[in-house]
Order: structure tokens, then C-alpha cells, then sequence
């Protein structure tokens, strides 16, 4: 079995995982997996201010060239892989020629910017007023919740939906191509695109309810959003399960025909790979960003203060739905900290933060990327003092990811009205001691942190290897799971209350800057 990561939020390419089958006895129920990682920096372009692009050829040729140099190092043939599962970075997408591949543009971020205001006229517009009160009240009088997601829903800077909006107005070629001759994907549904050279045009039902256009609760591309943002309905790719035989890769690609066993996006594919397949199990994902998502079975839980529903996976007649809460410029920050000296490592941030009694009265406002609920929100440190540290300006920084964790924490128990039960993280900044045991402290519970810090990558191993028959059922999933370190509280959460209302009290100053 051979695994694909492409293009996360750190900007790496590429991360390869295989499972030998000389290794695994399924009967027996013992395997062994083996790890290889490669990394390759894919470099983002950015045209104008605020804009994040990649170019999908250097996309594609770095990652042939990782597929073929992942399996020359692991001492393999092609012809020895028995499948491949990819999973990707979200609501990054291109448009492109359905008969001729040619993209029409660059691969557009979920980083990218160019449609903030946008995003903030239509949240502030009377039609989306309008709409909410109609679709509140049709779940009023009729208790559907299918009604719910409408009543509250609102546009984001992270979705594909006004950014593809904003091609279709401005770049010509896309307006102007032929009915059908327009496609649309994710990065999964245009590599699957270009691996099976133009004969397989999909995506999966992870990937799609991550762009704002799809309807979890229906399980199908929106037309009246789309109708309302002038997106024909023709551009969309079918909706396939997550593990899945999407069909083969061309034989002239890498020398022998693979399938493709697995799409999933990536925040999915590490709930699955922590195993949280039951309802009330949590996932936290810190890397770039730190991405909370809730186990909620089959109940569907509609948009509220930051919180969206997403479909997690489906497998044959199982769908999966997540609530997801995120918070930008949770790695971001700490990188932006190296980069100007505060730290030489990474890994001595911990120690220095641990090396202080407290912060000394400074707080930092974490905010790289536009926030969701103020696109003026600036990142700033506040309290600054003549006695003030550099250690004290890294613990400002880690604390600030843990309050963080803490706000968007509570919201979710205050919303998702279901026992949650473990809390499982993965992700750089999981490897953090100081922001895990702070956050164990902040929210009272204990936090597993796995010995694979990249879930994604497993999550969608285990999705290929269960398209192929590798494994079964989820069950003989759960007996690979290896914990590396647990996290429990140490301290009353009430001894933080000076400090985080404080911090608070720093966030409301830096609005609307």
C-alpha cells in the first residue's frame, strides 16, 4: 500500500507511507506499517497583496518525482504497490479545460484573499438576512434539520465558493468555455484527473463538503448557492465514497497501472487515522492552523460562532459527520517567531516558556490571516515592559495558542449537545509540551498525543487499505493505534483566569485595526 500527502498547510508536498504485504497478516491481526517521509517545499506565489497561488505543473512534477524516488528508497517496484490513497489540503482549487487538461489559472488557496471583502459584503448583505430568517423559520414550522445549515450559514475567506465566483467574473477563458468543457476540483480531484489522463473525474464527499458549495446534509452540490454566485452547475465533479476504487493511474505515469484506493481532505483523513470513529470522539490538529472536530455520527449540527458541519467520510452506506471549529495562525505564529530570532529551535520553546513564572503581563494577539469575524484584526503584542524577554514574549506566544484552544473548546461543548469523550491531537505544534499540558489544564481533560505526529497521512492509509481489503472493518484499525504521550491536568483551571481575561481583554484592543 502506498500513501500520498499533498500540499498541507506547512507547505509540504509530499509524505509517503507503506505498507508491505509481507509484513501483514490480516487473519492474525498483526501488522506492521512502515514509514517514509519525504518532504518537498511547494512554493506558494503570491501575484498581489493577500493573493496565495501554486503552480499546478511544479505541483505535478514534484510530485511524480517524490511517487518514483519514495519507492526507489524503500527498495521497491511499481509493480509491488497495491494501491494508492491521497490526501489533501482543502479548498485549494483550479479550474481547467475538460478536453484539452489545460488549467485556466493557478491552484487558488485556501490561504488566498482576494475575495475578503466579498466574503464580508455578502455577511453583512440583506439577501443572506433574508435568507436566514426564511430557512429559521421553515426548521421551525417544520423541524427539518436539513433547514438549519441555511439559517445560519455564512461565507468565509477559507472556502472555494466566492473565490470560484470571483474567477468566473474575472478571468475570461473560465466564463467563456463551453458548457461542460469547464472542470472544477480540488487538488485530490485534479491529481486523480491528470493520474488517470482524463478518464476519471471525482472527488470524495470529504473533500467536497470542505468547499462551502456542497450540502452535507443532502450530499450534493448546492444550486442555489450556486445560483446565486452565478457558478454553473456543470463544473462540479461527481461525488464518490471516501475509500473507494476511484479507478488506476495510466501505465505510461509511473510504468504499471495503480489504483487509487482513497480522496480525502485532510483534517478527515487524521480523524480517521486517530481513530475517532465514534460519536463524541475529538480530533485537534495543530499545525499551520488548529483544526477541533467532533464526532457526531450521523446527527447533523448546523453552522454557530465559528462552528460548521463537514461530512467526515463515507464508506458504503456509513456517512460520518464532523463539527469543526478552527483557529488560524497557530503554527504560523511560532514560525513567524523563529523567522525574526526570538528562538533558535523549536523544540527550546517549551523549556523557555517553563523557565518563567508567568508572562510578565505580556499578551499576544495571534492574527497573520484575516479572522473570520474581523478581517481588520491585527496581531500584536501588548503590555511590552523594559524587564520583558525574549522568554517572555515565547510564552505570550504559546499561551496564546492554549487560550485559544480553550475559547473555541467551550464553544463546542456548549453547542455539539453530545458526551465528548477522548481528545486525541496530532500536528506540529502537538509536540509542544507546553501548549498540550496548558490546554489539558485550560479545558480539564486529559489529551492522547500519538507517536505519528501526521495523522493525515495515516488516516488515509487506513482508507486505501480498507478499499483493498487490507483490513476488514475500523475495528482492526484501533489496534494500531500507539499513543506516545497522554496529557492530564496538573493545574485548576481557574489559576489561569487572570491571565486569559487579560489576554482577552488585548484581543478586543486589536479589532477593527
Amino acid at each position: 500500500m502506498l500513501l500520498f500527502k499533498l500540499a498541507d498547510q506547512d507547505g509540504c508536498l509530499v509524505e509517503v507511507i507503506q505498507v508491505g504485504s509481507t509484513v501483514v497478516s490480516v487473519n492474525k491481526v498483526s501488522y506492521m506499517i512502515v514509514l517514509f517521509i519525504f518532504c518537498e517545499q511547494i512554493e506558494s506565489l503570491y501575484p498581489h497583496p493577500g493573493w496565495v497561488e501554486l503552480d499546478p505543473e511544479v505541483l505535478w512534477s514534484q510530485f511524480i518525482g517524490a511517487v518514483k524516488e519514495a519507492v526507489q528508497v524503500a527498495g521497491l517496484q511499481m509493480r509491488q504497490i497495491a494501491g494508492l490513497g491521497i490526501s489533501t489540503q482543502r479548498s485549494t482549487f483550479i479550474t481547467w479545460h475538460k478536453r484539452t487538461g489545460k488549467p485556466f489559472h493557478n491552484f487558488i488557496s485556501w490561504q488566498d484573499l482576494r475575495c475578503a471583502e466579498l466574503v464580508n459584503s455578502w455577511n453583512r448583505s440583506l439577501l443572506l438576512k433574508v435568507i436566514h430568517v426564511i430557512f429559521t423559520v421553515l426548521h421551525f414550522l417544520t423541524g427539518n434539520d436539513r433547514y438549519l445549515a441555511p439559517s445560519s450559514f455564512t461565507f468565509s475567506t477559507k472556502q472555494a465558493s466566492l473565490k470560484l465566483s470571483w474567477v468566473f467574473k474575472n478571468i475570461h477563458e473560465v466564463s467563456s468555455a463551453k458548457k461542460n468543457n469547464c472542470c472544477f476540483g480540488t487538488i485530490d480531484t485534479w491529481l486523480l484527473y491528470r493520474l488517470t489522463k482524463g478518464s476519471v473525474y471525482a472527488t470524495d464527499y470529504s473533500n467536497a463538503s470542505s468547499t462551502g458549495i456542497f450540502e452535507p446534509f443532502t450530499k450534493c452540490w448546492n444550486p442555489t448557492l450556486s445560483r446565486l454566485l452565478s457558478i454553473p452547475m456543470s463544473i462540479y465533479p461527481p461525488v464518490k465514497d471516501t475509500s473507494f476504487n476511484f479507478g488506476s493511474s495510466d501505465s505510461e505515469i509511473f510504468g504499471v497501472p495503480i489504483p487509487i484506493l482513497a480522496l480525502v481532505a485532510d483534517q478527515q483523513a487524521a480523524m480517521f487515522g486517530e481513530c475517532c470513529f465514534h460519536p463524541g470522539d475529538v480530533k485537534l490538529t495543530m499545525g499551520t492552523g488548529a483544526f477541533w472536530n467532533v464526532n457526531t455520527g450521523g446527527n447533523f449540527f448546523s453552522s454557530w460562532r465559528g462552528l460548521y458541519p463537514l461530512i467526515g467520510w463515507k464508506i458504503g452506506e456509513e456517512v460520518v459527520y464532523l463539527t469543526e471549529g478552527s483557529i488560524p495562525n497557530t503554527g504560523t505564529a511560532i514560525k513567524w517567531a523563529q523567522e525574526i530570532n526570538l528562538f533558535t529551535s523549536v523544540d527550546e520553546t517549551a523549556k523557555m516558556a517553563r523557565s518563567i513564572a508567568d508572562s510578565q503581563g505580556v499578551y499576544f494577539v495571534p492574527s497573520f490571516q484575516v479572522s473570520v469575524n474581523d478581517p481588520y484584526l491585527c496581531a500584536c503584542f501588548m503590555g511590552l515592559k523594559p524587564s520583558t524577554t525574549r522568554n517572555h514574549l515565547v510564552r505570550a506566544i504559546l499561551e496564546s495558542v492554549a487560550f485559544r484552544n480553550k475559547q473555541l473548546y467551550d464553544i463546542i461543548v456548549k453547542r455539539v449537545h453530545i458526551p465528548l469523550r477522548s481528545i486525541r491531537a496530532d500536528g506540529g505544534v502537538s509536540n509542544n509540551s507546553f501548549v498540550m499540558q496548558m490546554t489539558s489544564d485550560l479545558i480539564n481533560k486529559k489529551i492522547e498525543k500519538p507517536i505519528i505526529a501526521d495523522m493525515s497521512s495515516l488516516g488515509a492509509a487506513f482508507l486505501a487499505g480498507l478499499a483493498s481489503g487490507l483490513w476488514t472493518d475500523k475495528e482492526q484499525l484501533k489496534k494500531l493505534r500507539q499513543i506516545e504521550t497522554v496529557f492530564e491536568p496538573q493545574k485548576d483551571s481557574e489559576e489561569y483566569k487572570p491571565a486569559m481575561d487579560a489576554w482577552t481583554q488585548a484581543m478586543q484592543r486589536a479589532l477593527h485595526w
